[in-house]
């Protein structure tokens, strides 16, 4: 137990500060590009790397490792800082330090090609697996939503960005005092939120395996109680909030935008409820029911506009919560050091 308890500590010390740097000031190198000598990691003239000579099978391995995001700021380098550390990883980019950080948008759209190609493309054509394995009490839901799942399906990048850009403003305004990184602004939350859609991604790709095995309910129940552990993780170091803390206000930013993502859902695509009824293990008596086309649209805009009053009333339930727990803590940031 001793000796646990000694490798946790050490994970933990590493989680905090994973990179070393060496310096030696009395070392000079010799710049090869531009022939200037210089003490230092750089060439302050041309910043070149010191170090760099002639060409090796290094330089071909790094060459063709660049092709794929694999080199220098590598992406798997990357995503094993955020699957091992989110909140601080993301905090050390967004507070300043991206050199051995892949590009967080290119990431997430090289993530996202890889998994359409091997979930919609691999899989069903090559292989011939399918992961249409929903439940049967489900299926009837995925028809109705026909014209939404396809549009998912085709545009899996967009509709994880768009997810993603939902919670920029609730996360902002509930965690804006925070302990430990106080005024972030919405800039700094955009890249917050696609670092935490790569991981999305990647937890989705590495649960691909178990998804083949289970049924679609099975699956989704895992899938989100992993994302919930990393949001409740990330959002802890990121932004230093207690357990607690950190799950009420990640509670409110949650159903803010679940309630957003239901109205954009309902009011773009909507639902048909021909469909849904008709293929449901309702009486027959209800499947028998049918709807114009006026009755199914008014029906969709009534959900999208009660999830968007839904949506503005979380939030400002949540705002004012929070304004009354960072009421103390509000007046030290204000306050500049002596």
């Amino acid at each position: 137990m001793g000796q646990l308890k000694e490798y946790y500590k050490r994970f933990k010390q590493w989680q905090q500060k994973p990179l070393t740097y060496t310096f030696n000031p009395e070392e000079v190198n010799h710049c090869n590009n531009c022939d200037h000598d210089f003490t230092g990691n750089f060439c302050p003239v041309c910043s070149q790397k010191s170090g760099t000579g002639r060409i090796s099978w290094k330089s071909v391995r790094q060459g063709v490792m660049d092709i794929w995001g694999l080199g220098s700021r590598s992406m798997l380098f990357s995503i094993f800082q955020l699957l091992l550390r989110p909140g601080y990883m993301i905090r050390e980019y967004i507070s300043g330090k991206r050199q051995v950080s892949f590009p967080p948008v290119k990431m997430l759209f090289v993530v996202t090609v890889i998994y359409a190609l091997i979930a919609y493309w691999l899989l069903p054509e090559l292989l011939g697996i399918s992961l249409e394995n929903q439940d049967k009490s489900m299926k009837h839901v995925f028809a109705a939503l026909g014209k939404y799942s396809d549009w998912e399906k085709n545009h899996y990048s967009w509709a994880i960005l768009i997810m993603s850009l939902i919670s920029i403003f609730p996360t902002w305004l509930l965690f804006r005092y925070a302990p430990r990184y106080p005024r972030h602004t919405l800039p700094e939350g955009f890249f917050i939120q696609i670092l935490f859609s790569v991981i999305i991604i990647v937890i989705g790709l590495l649960l691909l395996p178990f998804r083949l095995m289970v049924s679609y309910n099975a699956f989704n129940t895992v899938y989100m109680f992993i994302l919930g552990i990393y949001y409740i993780v990330g959002y802890k170091q990121l932004f230093g909030y207690g357990l607690w803390g950190t799950l009420w206000r990640s509670g409110f930013v949650l159903l803010f935008s679940i309630c957003i993502e239901f109205m954009l859902i309902f009011g773009v695509f909507g639902l048909d409820l021909n469909v849904l009824f008709s293929e449901s293990q309702l009486p027959q008596q209800i499947k028998d029911i049918k709807f114009s086309p006026e009755q199914n649209a008014y029906f969709n805009y009534i959900v999208a506009g009660g999830s968007l009053i839904m949506a503005i009333l979380s939030l400002a339930v949540g705002y004012v919560a929070n304004m009354i727990a960072t009421n103390e803590s509000r007046k030290y940031q204000y306050i500049k050091p002596e």
